[in-house]
């Protein structure tokens, strides 16, 4: 898959893994380097991933399961019948 860069992600996301840099200058005693910025970044585009991964197999499961819904109700005749399908006013007795 390809990998998952800043310029795809939503506000929201990008917002989240905002908040993870904040938070993570926040505990640590220095200022952080730029390879920990990554770091950061990268875990949170990966978990990103992770739910979109997620949304899309419940989305999925809930599809399914709704077709699943619409087959076992949907109305079939029980039996085949001649007499319904066959119109006998055109036909002469043979």
């Amino acid at each position: 898959m390809k990998k998952l860069e800043m310029k795809d992600l939503t506000e929201a996301e990008k917002a989240e893994i905002a908040l993870l840099l904040q938070k993570a200058q926040a505990n640590a005693d220095h200022q952080l380097t730029n390879g920990e910025r990554n770091k950061i970044r990268e875990e949170g585009r990966l978990k990103i991933v992770a739910d979109r991964a997620e949304a899309a197999k419940a989305a999925s499961k809930l599809a399914r399961e709704k077709a699943k819904e619409r087959a076992k109700n949907q109305v079939l005749p029980d039996t085949f019948s001649w007499i319904d399908s066959v119109s006998n006013k055109f036909r002469s007795k043979r």
